[in-house]
């Protein structure tokens, strides 16, 4: 069986920005990687009650205060070395992207079926339940699970998997491991992008003073992360 985890990502500066991150594991490595995580979590004395999610890497204002940002961005790397084993990776990761978005929940409703289909593999002959997918999502108030999988059954049933139960829409926290992943892949990613693109942003600065620039070093810092992902797919400024 694959697990599929679903989260979306807007940008503060750029509001009709949309950014969807898909991770999928095969359910044999799921536990693995959770208990990982969570260790990586404890050994960085980050507080349990609160999530690691991508926006808290780089500010210091969100998540666990007693954790500074370079420590931060130690555990985000530790989090995603786990998904490394020796020649091969535990999850996959897929992120796509749109702009000129007007309603969010909306547009995700619309893109998040289709990009799903478009990036799942092609299930393995067989039984033991090799054919079943179960997706969780990323809560929104604004979105119903019952609307997210009207949109995704025929897709899915098209490339051949049947769906495990039914999606699940779930909040955030120190158990929902995949969740925080995509959430994690979702944000660097949607960074790197948004702020790559965006031609102003150090217009005028002198060479000597960019690496003091705080979307600099973010732009930086994210790159690097994202190179140490072994199994990831972006499709950008594409209609996903």
């Amino acid at each position: 069986m694959k697990l599929v985890f679903l989260d979306e990502t807007g940008d503060e500066k750029f509001k009709d920005f949309l950014g969807i991150s898909v991770a999928i594991i095969d359910a044999t490595h799921y536990a693995k990687l959770k208990q990982g995580f969570q260790q990586a979590l404890r050994q960085a004395s980050w507080d349990e009650s609160v999530e690691f999610k991508g926006s808290h890497i780089f500010s210091a204002s969100k998540g666990d205060p007693a954790v500074d940002v370079n420590k931060r961005i130690a555990l985000a790397e530790a989090i995603l070395r786990l998904n490394v084993a020796n020649k091969y990776a535990r999850m996959s990761f897929y992120f796509g992207s749109q702009t000129g978005v007007t309603n969010v929940a909306t547009a995700y409703l619309q893109s998040a079926p289709s990009f799903l289909a478009k990036v799942l593999p092609n299930p393995m002959k067989g039984g033991k339940a090799k054919n079943l997918l179960a997706v969780t999502a990323d809560y929104r108030n604004d979105v119903r699970a019952e609307d997210l999988q009207n949109g995704m059954l025929p897709l899915v049933h098209k490339r051949g998997w049947e769906l495990f139960e039914q999606v699940s829409l779930v909040h955030s926290n120190f158990h929902t491991v995949g969740i925080l992943f995509a959430d994690i892949v979702g944000y660097l990613a949607a960074r790197v992008e948004t702020i790559s693109n965006d031609s102003e942003l150090f217009e005028g600065i002198p060479p000597q003073e960019l690496e003091k620039h705080g979307k600099f070093k973010k732009l930086q810092s994210s790159t690097q992360l994202l190179s140490l992902i072994k199994n990831m797919k972006l499709y950008e400024k594409v209609a996903i």
